[in-house]
């Protein structure tokens, strides 16, 4: 069974792995643009977690994503993460938290904002599902099985909304990974970015 665990028994490999660096300085200066519903964010992190995606998708850039949403007036980012609890006992699930939490200097070494090209409504139907999804605290995925959407690995959540409106982000992408613990054709941050649907209108 493939779980999240399984990513301690790479742990040794990942110590030998660094990041890249930021390339914009001191992230808490940043300014980020005026965000739409549906924009799709990315980050960079430091955790095993992040350097493991980060390893296994060497033509990737960033380890993490999230869609934003529109909360009541107040824009947010649902994401399904693991290993970032809201309080003791939380699980890993879908969660809606702040932009400024998602690109905290602590979780983001880097990060991109990128927009879809698409209508309003079309967006507003991504996000209403996203944050239908953040509402029933969805468990994360720890097996990535793209074939059972009852739980949700955090390209696996944006992909899943994104089809619900009726587009295609992946357009067929999957990267094949074939390390202790995941064998198999996953889906990654990197197969999101590369999108013709997308473009970038923010990175640091």
């Amino acid at each position: 069974m493939r779980t999240i665990y399984h990513i301690i028994v790479f742990a040794t490999v990942l110590l030998a792995f660094q990041s890249c660096k930021s390339g914009s300085g001191d992230k808490r200066a940043f300014r980020l643009p005026e965000l739409r519903e549906g924009d799709i964010v990315f980050r960079k992190g430091g955790s095993v977690v992040s350097r493991m995606v980060l390893y296994a998708d060497r033509s990737g850039k960033y380890s993490h994503i999230g869609v934003v949403v529109d909360n009541g007036g107040e824009l947010m980012v649902v994401h399904a993460v693991p290993g970032e609890p809201d309080y003791p006992g939380d699980t890993d699930r879908v969660k809606m938290e702040s932009v400024e939490v998602f690109f905290d200097e602590e979780r983001a070494a880097a990060g991109a904002v990128m927009r879809p090209v698409a209508g309003g409504d079309t967006l507003g139907s991504v996000a209403k599902k996203a944050l239908e999804l953040a509402g029933r605290r969805v468990l994360f995925d720890h097996n990535y099985d793209l074939s059972d959407t009852s739980k949700l690995y955090c390209t696996e959540l944006v992909d899943f909304v994104f089809r619900h409106a009726g587009i295609d982000l992946p357009e067929g992408r999957m990267t094949h990974i074939n390390i202790p613990g995941m064998v198999g054709d996953y889906l990654l941050p990197s197969d999101i970015y590369e999108s013709r649907r997308l473009r970038v209108i923010y990175c640091f």
